[in-house]
């Protein structure tokens, strides 16, 4: 006679919290909560004062809500008219901001995974002292070349073009160096068994490092977008003509010799902030990832 025996979960209690630590816990989520919104607060304040009409933003004392709300503020800002540029000249100078972001940032991932994979795989002579000498270039102030760089793209003709801001920006050394440590991490008998099946040296790199860095490569790509999205310098030296600046130079349209709406300067600054803040938090987990394998969280 056969007997089931039937075999139920066993129920685990949850430990039971002392009063002490309770009150522990709570203290610590209430002072998260105020140092928070004290890091916060500045950008609050800034989208509170969206909706202000120009002299409620600069009144003083200063008010926190708007006396008057004003939410076509956004609909004025986005469809505003610029002398030289035509209408609806803040969507295009949004546009620009983007495709070059997008762009700049695609190119450096690629470049810089195919120096970065080269250096951590591959020998060839002098590989250490070039290496070396990306390393160096990183504590290069941009200021040193931004003279030469001047003289030397306006020879080429490249004032009043994009190519300035795209061209030098394909290959950057801390990409370089962030990759090259990352993939020095992937173990080397994962690309010896794709070798063994017959894969190129460039299949290899597609197909198994790339997959792998997936952490260290949106890291990347984060860092490099937020810092074509918020350039200030390369679009105001090398762009004259107004429909082709960026968001961060066009900001500066609003100030007139004989007012300044900073109204519509704050709305700008939150179509030029919330880009990067919906990037950071869709991807917030791949960045921390990257970061502690990357050795950007001191490990």
């Amino acid at each position: 006679m056969a007997v089931s025996v039937e075999q139920r979960p066993l129920a685990v209690a949850s430990p039971q919290r002392s009063p002490t630590q309770t009150v522990s816990v709570a203290l610590r989520y209430i002072l998260i909560t105020i140092l928070a919104t004290i890091v916060f607060m500045p950008f609050i304040l800034s989208f509170l004062g969206t909706f202000k009409s120009n002299p409620e933003v600069t009144a003083y004392p200063p008010t926190f809500l708007p006396r008057e709300w004003h939410p076509e503020n956004w609909v004025q800002t986005w469809s505003v008219e610029i002398s030289g540029a035509g209408r609806n000249v803040f969507a295009r100078w949004f546009f620009n901001s983007f495709w070059l972001a997008v762009l700049n940032m695609a190119t450096q991932v690629f470049f810089c995974s195919l120096a970065a994979y080269a250096f951590a795989r591959m020998r060839f002579p002098g590989k250490e002292l070039i290496f070396s000498f990306i390393i160096a270039s990183m504590a290069i102030p941009g200021a040193v070349t931004l003279i030469p760089g001047y003289v030397f793209f306006a020879k080429l003709g490249w004032i009043n073009t994009y190519l300035p801001l795209i061209v030098p920006k394909l290959v950057v050394p801390f990409g370089i160096f962030m990759l090259t440590q990352f993939f020095k991490s992937i173990p080397r008998e994962l690309e010896e068994a794709a070798y063994m099946d017959g894969a190129s040296r460039f299949r290899t790199y597609w197909n198994v490092a790339m997959p792998l860095s997936r952490p260290a490569l949106i890291t990347l790509a984060i860092i490099q977008f937020q810092g074509s999205w918020n350039d200030f310098l390369g679009p105001l030296l090398y762009l004259r003509d107004a429909k082709l600046l960026t968001l961060t130079v066009g900001l500066n349209f609003f100030k007139t010799q004989y007012a300044v709406e900073w109204n519509k300067i704050l709305v700008g600054s939150m179509f030029n902030a919330i880009p990067i803040l919906i990037i950071f938090f869709i991807f917030n987990k791949y960045y921390m990832e990257g970061a502690s394998y990357s050795g950007l969280a001191g490990q």
